[in-house]
């Protein structure tokens, strides 16, 4: 079935009252078009109708017209930015394509993901993802226990020689 005919079945539930099939159908929409921003918004509205905030503020995050209550719910409901920027469950930055408020607000949100400790946002195809880290965070540390290693070896070595000597 093609977005057009979900959509007016979205619409059909909505003027018949029947929330939760619309909900579901919004679900299933955006999980196949997780960067329409138009989808977003109109699952966020539904949320905001059926006055989930934190819903609302999730899939309203990216968009121009969500309100200050809704973001803050989403943010105290999820506290971890990482965590947050997961569950806005997109496949690129759309940084770019956002208006100037919405922009801002995931640029923020990117910012304070890098700054909690896993390392700097970096795009996948599934999503956003710490980057790998470098050559020398990784390395650096397992050339020192290498060397301190071998010191160690050849401490001992020395040493048993030494003590074979006395002994004979």
């Amino acid at each position: 079935m093609g977005k057009a005919q979900v959509l007016a079945k979205v619409t059909e539930d909505l003027r018949r009252g029947h929330y939760h099939p619309a909900m579901q159908r919004l679900a299933s929409l955006t999980a196949a078009h997780p960067d329409d921003l138009e989808l977003r918004a109109r699952r966020a509205a539904l949320y905001r109708q059926v006055g989930n905030m934190v819903e609302a503020g999730r899939w309203g995050f990216l968009s121009e017209d969500a309100t200050t209550p809704e973001v803050a719910a989403f943010e105290r409901a999820h506290p971890s930015a990482w965590r947050r920027l997961r569950l806005l469950r997109v496949n690129a930055d759309t940084v770019d394509h956002l208006g100037p408020v919405a922009g801002a607000r995931l640029t923020r949100l990117i910012e304070q993901a890098g700054a909690e400790g896993l390392g700097r946002v970096t795009w996948t195809e599934n999503g956003p993802e710490p980057a790998p880290p470098g050559f020398w965070s990784v390395t650096f540390p397992c050339l020192v226990a290498t060397a301190f290693g071998v010191s160690a070896v050849g401490l001992a070595v020395i040493g048993l020689v030494t003590v074979i000597r006395w002994i004979f």
